[in-house]
């Protein structure tokens, strides 16, 4: 069909004229010689998003290096009051995480009550621990109670606008970038990934600066009531560390690729949940499913692998705890047995560093929820930084016309 030409009067104002690929050939010399204003249109081919496992797996792991995105990154939508939520839970996870090793001061007043040398009981040290004991105990309902508070607070306001700015900037990009991307994928990494990116800044962070306190508070008390058996019980520390380390660096390599893949296969299980209808009366429910598990098996296979790792490196480390105690009991019974400290530092300092040493089991579940939240918002915020070549949210940008009488000239539009 031919391009239709317009009829209007000359002195009304001139048309908006929208130019076509085929009108800016080198041959059509009407387009070329088109003045005035008109609104170009840029037509693209759709390519092809798919790519092997492992070029993806590289594409992602490049993007969440720390160079180019760092976990302060997380905290872009946070206000002010947002901050002072997360540096007054931030305070109370570390008093929290301060006041537990502190059970070992009080156990070994209770220790030295008991073990007198007359044989009898000191009921006013007796008194005296159970009144710090429960003051300790109010002390760590009140923190904890804080901190879970203020950081589950904090997290949830800056859930709600990185919800919100997802998807305003999802809205505005151009109609071009949904050709290369798959909008499902985006909307299951907005309800899905989200929900990680929450647990990483939130509840699991506060945890982690908890427990890190209550290691450094345990091995300040060991060291102060008998350094020298808190220097021999941290002489299998090094392994310990090594462990916690090597599983750390292990499950952040990771993360971020399978937050990719999990992200495609929840974008096939929605889109054949929405046409569920079309996909029964095809009886192509096996093809949706061979689809997920093509996208999970790998993620699936490295998980294992993984796990496996994980156990043998586990199993070190509570053999490293176990060897922490049985050092500490050995050293500690020769000292006494040698008259040199009482059995109320000893118990003082096994049991601080008992606890100290405990923390490094509880803190590897809440650095790891971090870590997949920070892996979790490589990619959502990388969409947040794609800057879309047609932004309507954006009234200072774009080719304005002094006046628009709306009518639109279409050149040299034909249907093949």
């Amino acid at each position: 069909m031919a391009a239709r030409q317009s009829t209007s009067p000359p002195d009304e104002p001139s048309y908006a004229r929208l130019l076509t690929p085929r009108a800016s050939t080198p041959g059509n010399k009407d387009a070329r010689s088109l003045t005035g204003s008109f609104l170009s249109v840029e037509v693209r081919q759709p390519t092809n998003a798919k790519t092997s496992p492992q070029a993806e797996e590289s594409r992602v792991a490049e993007a969440s290096t720390a160079d180019s995105f760092s976990f302060l990154d997380l905290y872009r939508f946070a206000t002010l009051a947002d901050r002072v939520l997360l540096v007054l839970g931030a305070i109370m996870a570390a008093v929290n995480g301060a006041l537990f090793p502190c059970i070992a001061l009080v156990f070994g007043e209770a220790i030295g009550a008991f073990a007198r040398v007359d044989g009898g009981v000191d009921r006013e040290e007796l008194d005296k621990a159970s009144l710090h004991y429960f003051l300790i105990a109010i002390g760590l309902f009140v923190t904890d109670y804080l901190a879970y508070l203020l950081f589950s607070l904090s997290a949830e306001r800056q859930m709600k606008a990185l919800r919100a700015h997802a998807l305003q900037h999802m809205l505005y990009m151009d109609i071009s970038w949904y050709d290369r991307h798959d909008p499902l994928q985006l909307s299951s990494r907005i309800t899905g990934d989200t929900v990680k990116i929450k647990d990483g800044m939130g509840q699991k962070l506060g945890d982690a600066v908890k427990f890190v306190c209550q290691f450094v508070a345990g091995y300040v008390i060991g060291f102060a009531r008998g350094w020298d058996i808190t220097l021999v019980m941290t002489c299998v520390m090094p392994v310990m560390v090594w462990s916690m380390a090597f599983v750390l660096r292990s499950w952040r390599a990771r993360a971020t690729y399978a937050q990719q893949v999990y992200a495609e296969a929840g974008a096939v299980a929605e889109e054949t949940l929405s046409s569920i209808r079309t996909v029964s009366s095809l009886t192509a429910e096996h093809r949706a499913i061979e689809k997920y598990n093509e996208r999970t098996l790998e993620v699936e296979k490295g998980n294992i692998e993984q796990g496996r790792v994980f156990a043998l490196v586990l199993g070190v480390f509570r053999c490293c705890s176990w060897l922490i105690y049985a050092a500490g009991l050995w050293y500690g019974g020769y000292q006494v047995y040698k008259g040199n400290v009482s059995p109320q530092e000893v118990f003082q300092a096994l049991m601080a560093v008992i606890m100290g040493s405990r923390s490094l089991a509880f803190i590897s579940p809440s650095i790891t929820a971090v870590i997949e939240g920070k892996g979790a918002a490589v990619a959502l915020y990388e969409l947040l930084d794609t800057q879309s070549q047609i932004d309507a949210s954006r009234e200072d940008e774009g080719v304005i016309p002094d006046s628009c009488s709306g009518r639109i000239e279409a050149i040299n539009v034909d249907f093949a």
